[in-house]
């Protein structure tokens, strides 16, 4: 991908307008029962070492390995707007509004609702094939590039999280 090509300068462009911050709330939940299947609920129950209840049992595995923090993962709703793909179609759990995943570091925590306490994980959250084949090849060269595929989180404490509940960084 060229630097210079104007469709791919105008979508950096319009994603360093985004106003997002240390803030946001739950736009979209999805449960993952088995590998491509993503079920939209209103509301999930979140526990320790295993993330979303419901989402099958290698959805924290890479190339048939163990991915350590993978308990949820999380993609920005207004990302996937400016890059043009559904947000709940990339196989995260978590789809925020209003929050900056970009600038959460290893070790930052999230409290979700009332309950959920999750912390940012170790491991980097890369674009994979299968999320270019579910986006375009211009949103993975840009996620990949600029550090907007999203976050991987750890769940330090569990419990019910609904669509529109806050999240706040702690």
């Amino acid at each position: 991908m060229s630097e210079s090509d104007p469709v791919h300068d105008a979508l950096i462009a319009a994603l360093d307008t985004l106003t997002l911050g240390r803030d946001g709330r739950v736009a979209s939940l999805v449960v993952k029962p088995a590998e491509a299947i993503h079920n939209v609920s209103d509301e999930v129950l979140v526990r320790v070492g295993e993330g979303f209840v419901g989402d099958h049992p290698y959805k924290s595995h890479w190339k048939g390995e163990l991915i350590p923090g993978r308990d949820v993962t999380a993609v920005s709703a207004e990302v996937a707007a400016v890059l043009g793909f559904e947000p709940t179609a990339v196989g995260d759990n978590l789809v925020t509004a209003g929050l900056d995943l970009r600038s959460l570091k290893r070790g930052d925590r999230l409290r979700l609702g009332s309950s959920v306490l999750l912390e940012r994980s170790q491991a980097p959250h890369r674009p994979c094939a299968k999320f270019r084949e579910r986006t375009s090849d211009l949103a993975y060269d840009i996620a990949l590039a600029n550090n907007y595929r999203g976050a991987l989180f750890v769940v330090i404490e569990g419990g019910q999280l609904r669509v529109g509940d806050p999240i706040e960084v702690i």
